[in-house]
This record gives C-alpha cells, structure tokens and sequence, in this order.
C-alpha cells in the first residue's frame, strides 16, 4: 500500500535508510544516489522549499523501497498518510534488528556466549 508524506523528518528518514540525497532537477524536489548529470544535490532546506512551492508530497510503498515518487498534494488526498507515532518507530526497529540479525547469521558471526 502506498503511502504519502510531507513530514519532514520521515523524508529525511526516508532518504538517510535508503541512501538517497536531496536535489533539485528542473526546480524539482527529487532523490540522487551517486552520480546523476540530470539533477544538482541541495540541502534540506532548498528541497523542502521547492516541495511547499509546488505542493508536493512524497509517495512510496514501505514494501517497495524503491518505488518512490513526488506528486501533487490534490492528487494523493485518497492514499494512507503516515504520521510518526511509537507504533510507527517500534515497527521499524523490528525491521532493523530482524534485518540486522539476519546479515550476520548469515556472515557467519559468532553469537555472544555470555
């Protein structure tokens, strides 16, 4: 199920846990990881500037990470909106410490014995 957002600190959460960094293409909010010619990273601040001038939020699916995109506030009025809350948090640190015990079962790392 998708979900849209204009919060700040879940966009920038958003992008830190998915390694994506602010820019701008064409005046446009938009997300770069790595090299890209089409767009120029900014701050924060230039990028939710450019958000609020548009009225755009951020749209993603929690189970599609990658699937993400900017649309216009008028457009996503019928979608789910996330608000930070303690359910909310909790469920992420589960994904994290799930995700995180995973990798180093896997690696082979040794478990604690004391």
């Amino acid at each position: 199920m998708k979900v849209a957002t204009r919060d700040r600190g879940e966009i920038i959460h958003f992008a830190g846990w998915h390694g994506l960094s602010p820019a701008l293409r064409d005046r446009a909010p938009t997300f770069v990881s790595g090299q890209d010619q089409t767009a120029t990273r900014c701050g924060w601040e230039p990028f939710f500037r450019a958000m609020g001038e548009r009225r755009l939020a951020l749209v993603h699916d929690p189970d599609d990470p990658g699937a993400h995109e900017f649309l216009p506030e008028d457009q996503v009025r019928a979608l789910r909106h996330e608000h930070a809350s303690l359910g909310n948090a909790l469920q992420h640190a589960r994904r994290f410490w799930r995700a995180l015990l995973r990798a180093k079962c896997q690696a082979g790392s040794p478990r604690p014995t004391g």
